[in-house]
C-alpha cells in the first residue's frame, strides 16, 4: 500500500490520496433510506470482454491490487453487490447517485450489466481516470430492492498504484456538491496552478529579456516552464503524445527534477549568490537522474523514483537552509519574506508526506496544490518590497542629482560667460587676420605694382600720373573693404570679365619689365562659382603675379584656367623664372603670401599645389564644386 502511495507522490499526483481511505458499506441516501453494500469482489481478467467465473476474491473499497497481486499489469473486474432499504417499509421515491473518485489508470462502469461510461482507451496508451471524479444518477425504475450490481472494469500497471478509488452512494444533491469539491481539488486547482505559473513565468521572462543581467528572473521563468509541463501531464486525461503510461511517469518525474534544480538555482541567485561549480554539479547530477529515469525497467520504477524524489527534497531543504543563512546575515526584508514563503511550502510538503503513512486520511485534503497561489502571493510582496526599495533609491538619486545639477549649472554659467568672452576675442582676432591677408594680397600687390612703375619710369612722372596711381590704390582699398561683406557681391557673367581688372593692372607693369604674358581663359562658366570663390581665386592670382614680378626674374608668364570635368575648376600660373624652395617657403614661415593663399583656398574647399625649379614654377589652384559649395 505504501509503495503504491510513494510512487504516486513521486510524480506529485496527489489527487489519488482517496485510494487509501477506509472502507464504507452503508450509505444514507435519504432520512429514511439507505444503501447497503453486501459484497465487493475482484478478479483478474484478460480484457473487458471476458468475465471470469472463477478466481474471485473479496476486497475492500478503495482498493490497490498490487498488495494482492504484486507486479500484475492488466485488467481487473470489480463487482459491487448491493441493495437498498427504507424504514417503516417506505418506498424509495427519488433517484440514487453513485460516484467514483477515480481509477488507475482507465476503466468502464456498468449498472446491472448496462454500460454507463467507459474511457476512450482501455489498451496502451491508456486513458487516465485517476485524476477525474465521476458520478451517475440511477433512476428509481431501474433499481431492484435486492441484488443490484455495479460492475467496474479497471486496467492499469503495477508501477502506478493500479486500482479503484472510493465508490459511494448518496442523494443527487449531496453527490453534486461532492463532485464539485472533488473537481476543484483534483482538476480546477491544478488548472489554477497552471495559469498562475504560466503568467508568472512569462512576466519574469519579459523582465529578463529587457534586463539580461537580471538572471534571477530567467531561472524563475525556466522553473515555471518545467512546472507547467509537469502540471499539464497531471491534468491531461490522455497519454498522448507519449507511447504509454510508463513514459508519462518518466517524463513527469524528469520535469520535476529539472524544475527542482532550476528553482534552487533561482533561490541562490535571488539572494545574490552564484556558485558556478555547484550549478554545474547540480546539472550533472540531474542529467544522471534523468538518464536513470528514462532507462529504468518498470519493475524498479517505484524504488528508483523514490530515491530520486528524496534527492530532490534534500536539495530543496539545503537551498532553504542557505536562504535562511543569507537572510540572517543581511537582514534584508525581501530575503526574510522569501524565507517565510519557503517555510510555508516546506510545512505543506512535510504534511502531505505524512499523509502517505497515515491509514486514516480520508478526511484530509493534500495541501501541495495550494502552494502555487501561496508562492504567487509572496512573490508579489517580494517584488513590491524590491520596487519600493528601488523607488527610494531613485528618489535619493534624483535629490542628489538635483543638487549636483544646480551646482554644475552655476559653474556652467560662469564657464559659458568666460567662453563667450573668448569667442568675442577670437572673432576680433580672426577679423584682424582676415584684414591683414586682404591688405597683403590686395593693397600690398597694388603698392608693389605702383612702386615698380615708379622705379621703372624713364622720366619724371607728372602729377597726373601720381594721381592715377593713388586712385588705383584707393580703388583697391575700397574693394578690400567691400569684400568684407559678400551679401551684395555678384559673380561676374563670364571668366573674361572676372579676370579683366587684374589682367589690365598687371599688363602695364609687365610691359615696363619686358615680360611676355599669355592668358588662356574660357569664355563662359561651365559651373558658375560663388562670389567668395571668385574673390579667393582672384587673390591667389594677384599674389602669384606679384611674387613673379618681384622675385622670379621671369621673361614669360602663362595664366591658364580650364575645367577638367564639369565639377572641377583649375587655375595655373606658370613662369620661367629662377624658382624657389617650396618646402622652406611653406613649412618654415618664409612666405606670408604663400601661406595666405593656402589658407584662403582651404576655406572654400580648394587645394593649392606648388611646383618650382629653375626655369619653371607652377602655382596650381584646384577647386571641386561639390566640396566648395559649403564654403560660402
Amino acid at each position: 500500500m505504501r509503495n503504491g502511495w510513494l510512487s504516486i507522490f513521486v510524480t506529485l499526483c496527489l489527487c489519488v490520496l482517496s485510494f487509501a481511505s477506509s472502507a464504507q458499506t452503508d450509505f444514507a441516501v435519504s432520512p429514511t433510506c439507505k444503501v447497503n453494500v453486501d459484497k465487493i469482489s475482484a478478479v483478474k481478467t484478460s480484457s473487458i470482454d471476458v468475465v471470469p467465473k472463477t478466481g474471485w476474491v473479496e476486497v475492500k473499497n478503495p482498493d490497490v491490487w498490487t498488495e494482492r497481486w504484486p507486479h500484475y499489469d492488466g485488467g481487473v473486474w470489480y463487482n459491487f453487490n448491493w441493495h437498498w432499504s427504507c424504514n417503516d417499509s417506505n418506498e424509495l421515491k427519488q433517484p440514487l447517485a453513485f460516484s467514483v473518485e477515480g481509477m488507475s489508470s482507465a476503466g468502464a462502469v456498468f449498472f446491472n450489466r448496462n454500460l454507463l461510461w467507459k474511457d476512450k482507451h482501455l489498451v496502451e496508451p491508456l486513458s487516465k481516470s485517476w485524476n477525474t471524479p465521476r458520478f451517475w444518477i440511477l433512476p428509481v425504475e431501474g433499481l431492484k430492492q435486492k441484488n443490484n450490481d455495479i460492475w467496474v472494469y479497471v486496467v492499469g500497471n503495477s508501477y502506478e498504484s493500479p486500482g479503484l478509488g472510493n465508490l459511494e452512494f448518496s442523494d443527487i444533491t449531496t453527490a453534486y456538491d461532492k463532485q464539485q469539491k472533488r473537481i476543484w481539488n483534483k482538476r480546477a486547482l491544478f488548472q489554477v496552478n497552471l495559469v498562475i505559473s504560466t503568467t508568472l513565468g512569462l512576466v519574469c521572462f519579459v523582465i529578463w529579456f529587457f534586463r539580461r543581467n537580471e538572471t534571477t528572473f530567467l531561472w524563475f521563468s525556466v522553473s515555471c516552464l518545467f512546472w507547467v509541463l509537469f502540471i499539464w501531464n497531471v491534468i491531461n486525461r490522455e497519454v498522448f503524445p507519449y507511447p504509454n503510461s510508463l513514459w508519462v511517469m518518466k517524463t513527469n518525474l524528469t520535469f520535476f527534477v529539472l524544475y527542482n534544480v532550476c528553482f534552487c538555482i533561482y533561490l541562490l541567485r535571488f539572494v545574490k549568490t552564484k556558485f558556478a561549480e555547484l550549478e554545474k554539479t547540480l546539472f550533472l547530477v540531474a542529467a544522471v537522474c534523468i538518464v536513470t529515469i528514462l532507462f529504468i525497467p518498470s519493475l524498479m520504477v517505484n524504488i528508483v523514483f523514490a530515491v530520486i524524489f528524496l534527492l530532490c527534497i534534500a536539495l530543496f531543504i539545503a537551498s532553504f537552509c542557505f536562504v535562511i543563512y543569507r537572510a540572517y546575515k543581511t537582514k534584508r526584508r525581501d530575503y526574510i519574506l522569501l524565507v517565510v514563503c519557503l517555510s510555508v511550502i516546506l510545512i505543506v510538503m512535510l504534511y502531505d508526506i505524512s499523509l502517505l503513512f497515515d491509514g486514516h486520511i480520508n478526511d484530509h485534503q493534500p495541501l501541495s496544490p495550494y502552494t502555487s497561489p501561496v508562492i504567487t502571493f509572496f512573490i508579489v510582496i517580494i517584488l513590491a518590497t524590491r520596487l519600493d526599495k528601488n523607488i527610494k533609491k531613485i528618489q535619493r538619486f534624483n535629490s542628489e542629482l538635483e543638487q549636483r545639477v544646480s551646482f554644475v549649472t552655476s559653474n556652467l554659467s560662469s564657464s559659458l560667460y568666460a567662453r563667450h568672452q573668448l569667442e568675442l576675442e577670437n572673432v576680433r582676432l580672426q577679423e584682424r587676420i582676415h584684414l591683414a591677408h586682404d591688405l597683403h594680397d590686395g593693397l600690398g600687390a597694388s603698392l608693389v605694382r605702383s612702386m615698380i612703375l615708379v622705379d621703372q619710369s624713364s622720366s619724371t612722372m607728372s602729377n597726373q600720373q601720381f594721381l592715377s596711381i593713388l586712385k588705383l590704390l584707393r580703388d583697391d582699398l575700397r574693394q578690400i573693404i567691400d569684400s568684407g561683406s559678400l551679401t551684395n557681391n555678384k559673380t561676374p557673367d563670364n571668366p573674361v570679365l572676372w579676370i579683366a581688372p587684374v589682367r589690365h593692372r598687371f599688363s602695364q607693369i609687365m610691359d615696363e619689365l619686358d615680360i611676355e604674358a599669355t592668358w588662356s581663359i574660357p569664355e563662359a562658366w561651365e559651373i558658375q562659382p560663388t562670389a567668395l570663390q571668385c574673390l579667393t581665386l582672384i587673390r591667389v592670382l594677384e599674389e602669384s603675379l606679384t611674387n613673379i614680378v618681384k622675385h622670379s626674374q621671369a621673361r614669360h608668364i602663362d595664366v591658364k584656367m580650364y575645367y577638367p570635368s564639369t565639377t572641377h575648376l583649375v587655375m595655373i600660373i606658370q613662369d620661367d623664372g629662377v624658382g624657389f624652395n617650396v618646402e622652406c617657403v611653406l613649412n618654415h614661415g618664409m612666405g606670408i603670401g604663400m601661406r595666405s593663399m593656402k589658407m584662403r583656398l582651404e576655406k572654400i574647399g580648394a587645394e593649392l599645389n606648388i611646383e618650382s625649379e629653375k626655369g619653371c614654377t607652377k602655382i596650381i589652384a584646384s577647386l571641386r564644386f561639390g566640396e566648395g559649395e559649403s564654403a560660402e
